[in-house]
Parts: structure tokens; C-alpha cells; sequence
């Protein structure tokens, strides 16, 4: 009885660490099967190379939620597609080349071998490009599960489908054959239309037309492409070697020692969907833009002086100011706009001038100074447009402001642009910024004239004058006894648009007084006493006595 107890307890001493080894694998299991390692980048097959041709904004739908890893396969199989395009129009020049030099030969046999060197390398390219489109398309549907669920919908053929089939297929075959005799035929016939220079013409006209497709064709693999490089570097891909390709084989390439093929590619461009009707379409939307900006900046300057004019109530510099920034803003970014319009990448711009601005910055301190004084000046309010300023060592009418200099038009009908910074360091003297003003005045008569005769000669021209205010009054008082003259201040006080011709009519009109009055007006003179030198001895002597 011991000894069957002492042997269950071995039993169960040994079972218990080959249970728990058996819980942990089934463990270990079960978690390999809920979390699946991510699939490698070499698994990863491309699917938006499905269709070629495959709208640019379904495409971009497509590459949206793509990671990394799969974005960078979808870039190497568009980037394939674009090599071998590049391929089939580097051939098919190549094939121009060829059938100049057959149609400048003047060996028949040398013509026939160019024109076969000439098929032979665009079949070749041509050969190349469909496997590689069908490659990549096979994958497209092999990731998307087309494959297996066309396979599954497709019914079993008979026997007798597929014999009919096979027939058919050999019919075919039969019949290519027999064209293609018949055009071996037709090229080995001595007749003039099928001379090897004919034959040369004839082959070099349908590769300039086929080059225009080819370069259409081109240019589409090359904006799909883009599309997807956007989306990869958005997330962190390294995308500079893919635009550096595309801009190397992108444009037309024209041989001037051509004229036939250069005017078969200018034209082929014009006419074409990727490039003259393309450039045409680009144009007439950047054109539109730019106009719809316009009106745009017009409209929002507008209603933006109307705010500022019966809501804020700004001065009229402040506004002039605020609205014409917001108009050039609008322009900016409208021009930016129109600029994508006309497929121009304004993001490389935008990051070197954020990389330069500190750099900017140093180079532009003044003008940085200047922005700084004129918005002070645009706080403080020192002046506005229209007013009489001295400031900056100008004294003249203030026109206009801006964010780095102020407009001035002087008394001369000159225009002077001072800096703000200039203006804001210095004194600032607005002559016009009250409605009424004083008018200083002095008139000198002689000691032998009558001063109080000539007060009240003045205080009559004041009275009868209609610009002098009669609040404040005028006063009119002697003020100095100078050396050659008695001098009478006038201080009339008139509005200040009236400023000037109060102070020259009433001094015209006090000098015809006093000249009716006798009253003279001195002016400055030295008395010279000469004496000859008989007197000064005799004078001397007088004294000395």
C-alpha cells in the first residue's frame, strides 16, 4: 500500500513540469497566431499599378493610407514603368537616327540594315515595357485577390471550346504569317513606292508619331508618380532620387540638324493632351486665378477701409496702411495659387526662405528697423495723410505710408520718401494738425513816426479782414525798441487751410497803409564820421594845452 501511494506521487511529481511545458508552447502558439510579424518589404507587392491610366485623385485616395514601406514599393513600380517609357522614346529616337541614315544612303543594302538595327531596337524596348507592365499589373491583381476570384469565376472550358480555341489561335497565327509575307513581299518588290529611301520615310514618319504618343505617355507615368512621391515623403521617405530622374528625362528634346523631326516635335507637343493643350489649360487657369485675385483683393481691401472708416475709425494712414497690406497678402497668396496652377512646386520656395531667414533677417536689419518705427508711428498717430509734417529734415505734405518709409509731396512739387526710422528719431512737427493757427507777424517804423498811429492802422486792416477769426482776438502791441526801429507785433489767429493767405495779404495790406499814412519803414544803417588828419593834429594840440 506504501509502495503504491510512494509510486503515484511520483507520477504526479513528474507529470506536473511536462504540463507546464505543454501550457507554456500552447501558450507561445496561441500568440503566434493572433500577432502576425509585419510582412517584409521584399513581400510587399504593388496595387495601384492595376490600371496605368488610373485617375490622378483616385490615386491619390489610393496612396493616402499607405505606410512607409508600402508607399516606397508603389514608387519603384510606377518608377519602372516611367525607365521603360524612357527606354521606348530613347529607342524610337534612336530609330529616327537610323532612318536618316537610310534615307542618306546611298547603298541599298546599307539602308535595309539601318532600317532592320532601327525595328529592331524599338521591338526590343517595346518587348521590354509590356512584360514589365504586365509584371507589375499581375501583382496589382495578385495583391488585390483579382487573380484567384477571376480564376474561380471563370466556368471549366470543354474539350471542344478548347479545341476550337487552339483552332482559332492557329488560324490567326496562319494569318499573320500570310501578312507578314505579304509585306516582306511588298518590301522586296522593285516598285519605286517600295524603295529602301521610301521605306525609310515611311518608318521615320511613323516613329515621330509614335514618339509624340510615347512622350504623352510619359508625362502621365510621371505625374502618377509624383503623386505617389508626395504622399512618401509626406511620411519620411527619401524621394530626391525619383524627382532628380524625372526631371531629367522630362520635356521634349528637339535635333535641330533635323528640320522634319524637330517640326514633327514642336508640332506633336502643340497638339497633344500632355503637353500644348496641357500648357494651354495650366495657362488659362493661372491666368484666371490671377484675375479672380484681383478682384478678390479689391473687394476685400474695399470692405475692409469701410470697416475700418465706420467701425474702428482709424486714421486715414492706418487705413490706407491695413487695407493695402491685406490687398498684397491676398496677391501673394493668390499668385502662390496660380503658380501650382502652372505646375510649379512652390514648396521648395517656401522651405529656403524659412532655412534663410535668419540670414534674411541680418541682411534686412534696417528695413526691419523701419517696419518696426512705422508701426510706432501707426500707434502714436504723429500725423496722417494729407497733413503739413516736418519730420526727417522734410517739411511737405504727407501722401502716403508704408511699412518701411513715409511719402512726402514738398511746397515744390517734389516727392521725397524718407524712412520711417528717420522719422521716428527725430523730431515730428505736424503744422496741420489743429484747425486754427496763429500768424506771427513784426512791422518796424521809425523813431520819428507815430507807433500809435500805426497800431491802430493795423488793428483796422485785422478788423476788415475776412479770413482774421475774431475769436481768439488779435492783439497788436509795440514790442522792441531795436536799434534802427520800433518794433509792433501783429498776432491775428485764422483756420489753417487760411493760414498762408492771411499772413501775405494782411502784410500787403499794412504796407500800402503806412505808405498812405507817411509812416515809414526803416531799415538797418551805420553812421560814418570821417575826419581829416590836419584836424585830429590840431585838435590834439588844443587838447594837449
Amino acid at each position: 500500500m506504501r509502495f503504491e501511494k510512494l509510486l503515484l506521487m511520483l507520477v504526479v511529481f513528474c507529470s506536473v513540469p511536462i504540463m507546464s511545458v505543454t501550457a507554456q508552447e500552447t501558450q507561445a502558439a496561441e500568440e503566434s497566431k493572433e500577432v502576425k510579424p509585419a510582412q517584409p518589404a521584399q513581400e510587399l507587392k504593388p496595387f495601384t499599378t492595376i490600371d496605368p491610366t488610373i485617375p490622378l485623385d483616385q490615386l491619390r485616395i489610393m496612396v493616402r493610407p499607405l505606410t512607409k514601406q508600402e508607399l516606397q514599393v508603389e514608387a519603384d513600380a510606377w518608377f519602372k514603368l516611367l525607365r521603360n517609357k524612357a527606354r521606348q522614346i530613347a529607342a524610337a529616337r534612336l530609330g529616327v537616327k537610323k532612318t536618316n541614315e537610310a534615307i542618306s544612303s546611298s547603298d541599298d543594302r546599307q539602308a535595309l540594315e539601318s532600317l532592320k538595327k532601327a525595328e529592331s531596337v524599338q521591338q526590343t524596348a517595346d518587348r521590354i515595357a509590356k512584360e514589365t507592365e504586365d509584371e507589375l499589373m499581375q501583382k496589382a491583381q495578385e495583391n488585390l485577390g483579382l487573380d484567384s476570384a477571376v480564376d474561380a469565376a471563370k466556368p471549366d472550358q470543354t474539350s471542344t471550346e478548347q479545341a476550337t480555341a487552339d483552332q482559332n489561335t492557329t488560324e490567326g497565327k496562319s494569318v499573320d504569317s500570310s501578312a507578314e509575307t505579304g509585306d516582306a513581299a511588298k518590301a522586296s518588290s522593285p516598285d519605286e513606292d517600295s524603295t529602301p529611301t521610301h521605306a525609310a520615310e515611311v518608318m521615320k514618319e511613323q516613329i515621330l508619331v509614335n514618339l509624340t504618343k510615347l512622350q504623352d505617355e510619359r508625362t502621365a507615368l510621371s505625374d502618377r508618380l509624383e503623386v505617389v512621391l508626395a504622399s512618401l515623403s509626406l511620411k519620411g521617405g527619401d524621394v530626391e532620387t525619383y524627382r532628380k530622374y524625372i526631371a531629367a528625362v522630362s520635356g521634349i528634346d528637339l535635333d535641330t540638324s533635323d528640320a522634319s523631326a524637330a517640326w514633327y516635335g514642336i508640332k506633336g507637343w502643340i497638339v497633344s493632351k500632355e503637353g500644348g493643350q496641357r500648357m494651354s489649360w495650366n495657362l488659362g487657369k493661372f491666368l484666371v486665378i490671377l484675375l479672380i485675385t484681383w478682384l478678390v483683393a479689391r473687394i476685400g481691401s474695399a470692405i475692409m477701409r469701410w470697416v475700418l472708416e465706420r467701425k474702428v475709425r482709424l486714421t486715414q494712414l492706418a487705413e490706407n496702411l491695413i487695407s493695402s497690406t491685406i490687398k498684397n497678402i491676398i496677391f501673394l497668396i493668390g499668385f502662390a495659387i496660380a503658380l501650382t496652377a502652372l505646375e510649379v512646386d512652390v514648396t521648395p520656395l517656401l522651405a529656403a526662405i524659412g532655412a534663410t531667414g535668419l540670414v534674411v533677417g541680418l541682411a534686412l536689419q534696417g528695413t526691419l528697423s523701419n517696419f518696426a518705427s512705422g508701426l510706432m508711428i501707426l500707434i502714436n498717430r504723429p500725423f496722417d495723410v494729407g497733413n503739413v509734417v516736418t519730420a526727417g529734415g522734410v517739411t511737405g505734405t504727407v501722401k502716403q505710408m508704408n511699412l518701411v518709409s513715409t511719402t512726402f509731396r514738398t511746397f515744390d512739387n517734389q516727392t521725397i520718401h524718407v524712412p520711417n526710422n528717420s522719422i521716428w528719431n527725430n523730431v515730428i512737427t505736424n503744422i496741420t494738425a489743429n484747425k486754427v493757427r496763429r500768424v506771427d507777424l513784426e512791422f518796424s517804423i521809425g523813431y520819428n513816426d507815430d507807433f500809435e498811429q500805426a497800431e491802430q492802422i493795423i488793428k483796422e486792416v485785422l478788423d476788415e479782414h475776412e479770413l482774421v477769426l475774431k475769436d481768439p482776438a488779435a492783439v497788436v502791441v509795440t514790442h522792441a525798441l531795436a536799434d534802427s526801429s520800433v518794433n509792433i507785433v501783429c498776432r491775428p489767429w485764422a483756420k489753417t487751410e487760411n493760414w498762408w493767405d492771411v499772413k501775405t495779404s494782411v502784410t500787403r495790406e499794412v504796407k500800402r497803409r503806412f505808405d498812405q499814412a507817411g509812416i515809414s519803414i526803416p531799415f538797418p544803417q551805420q553812421d560814418i564820421h570821417v575826419y581829416s588828419a590836419e584836424a585830429l593834429t590840431g585838435k590834439n594840440a588844443e587838447l594837449s594845452k
